[in-house]
């Protein structure tokens, strides 16, 4: 008789003390976001390129290209990085053309501000370089307070502190600290004060 109460105990004891198995856990798959979302509400983000035209009525008047396009629902700007912007004239041909490291605008394109290692050129071949630049709709006008470096149509080279324009770097001028290099004195409207003599 022990050993039958033995033999139920054992069995008792073997089939109520086995190990259990830890609670089965799901797969779970995580996410990782591989661009860094901007700090503020984007509406549209472009990454790998994107072309942006600017219409007046029935005319092409300006033409961007980018890499990266951003733009903020709040404010209404539009951030690229980098800049390749090129202005028509009303026939379509191309006026002036600049290029920057990137730019900021309205999405009325009421300004642009292009900044970091700008250079801009006209269809006549005068080149403008500059760290930044502001292109104002309103006044038609393109200036700014920076440093600059202007190479005019017949080679000669201009360096200053200050820059106004027309929109199509046609009408310039250079505001302060000017230096020049010359090729032909002769082709300047005017005589130097000394009458053209050494």
């Amino acid at each position: 008789m022990r050993k039958l109460l033995f033999l139920i105990t054992l069995t008792l004891c073997v089939t109520s003390c086995r190990l259990e198995k830890p609670p089965k856990q799901r797969k779970t798959t995580r996410v990782l976001d591989t661009v860094a979302m901007p700090q503020k509400p984007v509406d549209a983000f472009f990454r790998g390129g994107a072309r942006v035209n600017f219409w007046q009525s029935d005319t092409l008047t300006w033409r961007m290209i980018t890499k990266t396009l951003r733009q903020d629902p709040t404010s209404q700007r539009v951030w690229a990085e980098p800049v390749d912007l090129t202005a028509f004239t009303q026939k379509g041909d191309i006026a002036a053309h600049i290029v920057a490291d990137s730019g900021t605008m309205d999405r009325g394109m009421r300004f642009f501000f292009a900044r970091g290692h700008v250079v801009g050129s006209n269809k006549s071949g005068m080149e403008l370089e500059t760290d930044s630049i502001i292109f104002d709709k309103e006044s038609d006008r393109i200036h700014t307070n920076a440093r600059v470096r202007v190479k005019t149509e017949n080679g000669d080279i201009l360096t200053g502190k200050g820059f106004r324009s027309d929109a199509y770097l046609n009408r310039w001028e250079i505001l302060s600290d000017i230096r020049g290099q010359f090729k032909d004195l002769g082709s300047f409207p005017f005589l130097p004060p000394n009458g053209g003599t050494n």
